[in-house]
């Protein structure tokens, strides 16, 4: 049944991509509801269906509403001092992040914005809309790379009707990709950071650097590990990226300088350290960190739990942990940051993906939803690897776990076997592998015209 799919139609690569959506969307998910036990029924299918009824909570809105008030109530008082190390509210973005908030009682005022919990809404409020805004970006540039892959390895399709059935089909592996779904119905900013990089990914491939660069510089407004992309395009002398990516992040913090104080921004690097001491126990943390605190949780179960998550409290400092985390973010930063030259990769989107991922998975913190920016490189990767057998299976495994929410592997926290729970953070590994090794199988050439075209080459 695995065939040389390059010698296939993409017809029938459609037909592929429909019956896998309805293999791990449905046929896995309702194998997993039958063969789990209560309480570890639930699914990605149930985050499915909030996402479409517009039914979030305020994981990110609430916490940023309160320090926002507190910020305008107390501006002489150091905000994390009080916030994050006093109330143990776990308010961990900087301050520029407040203006994603400030902006939306700005449009809609403070009744208008989703703050109470997982409160039902008559009508789904501005969060919830412009979460579906973003999942949406998520899913179209996902399809344009899906797109822009498939006519570099095979030529342009054979109608715009194939197209069009792809994006469908993309849209719906959108919305039942976990990462996704969870970011929403969480309430979670990272849903707008997910949209933000798919469409930081496409500029790229599609040679508007300069707007990439700009968007990547937003999203390390928010989060801001993301301004290693400033020393990586550096190295590799993108010079446009970089511009864009400082001059916004250097305009942002100016403004959040302006807006919240210098001494809140001064105070958030002791949250930044307190974060890389500890980390978080909490399965959904898909990191190294979580894995080594997951270890802990066998050596000191009064400690260290991994099965319920903790509003007012992190794990206790660990030196094991501390060290396992520095040193491997360390590695896979370096690995990144001096990947191998533009080879076979001539674009170097391969090489943007890898950076994006390594950002990611390095964090000491990367819950589930962190992982939505994954959803277009495998539109990427997918496009690459589908005439190579072996590739194609790891990097079709890897979804199935990436885009599932598998619970019942919480039966074994207490057991030796517990890194089952970390089997996002397993399959997200084999991707980085995946990036780091494959070479995309096309060449950027000038065409007659002086305007890029692409040939295609074999892959490897």
């Amino acid at each position: 049944m695995m065939r040389d799919i390059a010698k296939l139609s993409q017809s029938v690569i459609t037909r592929y991509l429909a019956v896998f959506l309805l293999l791990n969307a449905f046929a896995f998910n309702g194998l997993l509801w039958l063969v789990s036990p209560e309480p570890y029924k639930e699914t990605v299918l149930q985050h499915s269906y909030d996402v479409l009824r517009g039914r979030g909570c305020d994981d990110s809105w609430g916490v940023m509403s309160i320090s926002l008030q507190y910020i305008r109530e107390h501006p002489d008082k150091p905000l994390y001092s009080d916030i994050f190390f006093e109330r143990n509210l776990k308010f961990q973005y900087p301050p520029s992040s407040l203006f994603a908030v400030a902006g939306l009682v700005w449009l809609v005022g403070q009744e208008g914005i989703r703050t109470e919990e997982c409160k039902v809404y008559d009508l789904p409020t501005i969060n919830d809309v412009l979460g579906w805004f973003f999942i949406l970006m998520s899913a179209v540039c996902a399809a344009a790379l899906l797109e822009i892959g498939l006519r570099r390895q095979q030529g342009p399709p054979a109608s715009g009707v194939m197209i069009a059935v792809r994006f469908v089909i993309v849209l719906a592996l959108a919305l039942t990709f976990y990462p996704l779904a969870k970011a929403y119905t969480l309430g979670q900013i990272q849903n707008w950071l997910n949209g933000l990089f798919a469409l930081a990914l496409l500029c790229w491939v599609t040679g508007r650097k300069v707007p990439s660069g700009v968007l990547i510089g937003l999203m390390a407004l928010v989060k801001p590990q993301y301004g290693a992309f400033v020393l990586w395009a550096l190295l590799r002398r993108e010079w446009g990226f970089s511009a864009a990516l400082a001059a916004t992040g250097i305009v942002g913090v100016a403004g959040s300088i302006m807006a919240y104080g210098f001494s809140n921004h001064l105070d958030y690097l002791r949250v930044l350290e307190f974060l890389a001491e500890r980390g978080e126990t909490f399965y959904p943390n898909q990191s190294v960190n979580g894995l080594l605190n997951r270890v802990m949780v066998l050596v000191d179960p009064t400690a260290w739990t991994s099965l319920q998550f903790t509003d007012n409290s992190f794990p206790p400092f660990s030196p094991l942990v501390y060290g396992g985390t520095l040193v491997t973010s360390i590695v896979l930063l370096s690995a990144a940051l001096f990947r191998r030259g533009s080879k076979g990769d001539p674009d170097r989107t391969f090489d943007f993906c890898t950076m994006a991922l390594s950002i990611t998975i390095a964090s000491p913190i990367a819950w589930e939803h962190h992982y939505g920016t994954i959803f277009p490189i495998l539109a990427v990767l997918l496009a690459s690897v589908i005439s190579d057998r072996r590739r194609l299976l790891l990097l079709t495994v890897s979804y199935v776990l990436i885009s599932n929410y598998i619970p019942v592997t919480n039966l074994l926290a207490a057991t030796v076997f517990n890194v089952a729970q970390s089997y996002l953070f397993v399959a997200a590994i084999t991707v980085l592998l995946l990036l780091h090794t494959t070479r995309p199988g096309w060449q950027l050439v000038l065409s007659s015209s002086g305007m890029p075209a692409v040939e295609s080459k074999p892959s490897g």
